[in-house]
């Protein structure tokens, strides 16, 4: 008697009964593997979004990166680290790599760290001297602070 006719399974591969199992596995870690990187990314629970402050002063640098872009900025003295959107969006909105120097003097308007003691702010417009802005979140601004879940 051969072996497919004992039940027993051959080398040869898995029957067509057995094909489901580990495609839905397949399909499984592919959906696991793009779905992590979205659980890994921050929040704004660093800064205070219910309030707008504008910090003015002079760019030192200018990082065009993922997953987000940062100004660093020194304002009267103190070294400030602005955090903007991720590349994508700031593509959309007519940033380049060159939209920023070091030493353009610029104001951004956004929300402060909560932490006073950190010089940070989620950047949402920059602006120029000679009134150019650059918008840098989809309206331009703070989101409007909703009621908290009970």
């Amino acid at each position: 008697m051969d072996a497919g006719r004992a039940g027993l399974q051959t080398c040869g591969g898995l029957g067509p009964a057995h094909r489901g199992p580990p495609h839905r596995l397949k399909a499984f870690a592919t959906s696991l593997l793009l779905v992590t990187p979205m659980l890994a990314h921050h929040s704004t629970a660093a800064f205070d979004m219910t309030r707008s402050s504008t910090i003015s002063g002079v760019v030192t640098k200018f990082y065009w990166t993922n997953p987000h872009s940062y100004i660093e900025l020194d304002a009267d003295g103190n070294q400030w680290r602005l955090e903007v959107e991720a590349l994508n969006l700031l593509r959309r909105y007519g940033w380049t790599k060159d939209s920023l120097k070091a030493g353009d003097k610029i104001s951004c308007t956004g929300a402060p760290a909560k932490d006073p003691a950190n010089f940070t702010q989620k950047c949402f417009t920059v602006e120029f001297p000679d009134g150019r802005k650059l918008v840098a979140t989809p309206a331009g601004e703070p989101p409007v602070p909703s009621a908290p879940r009970r």
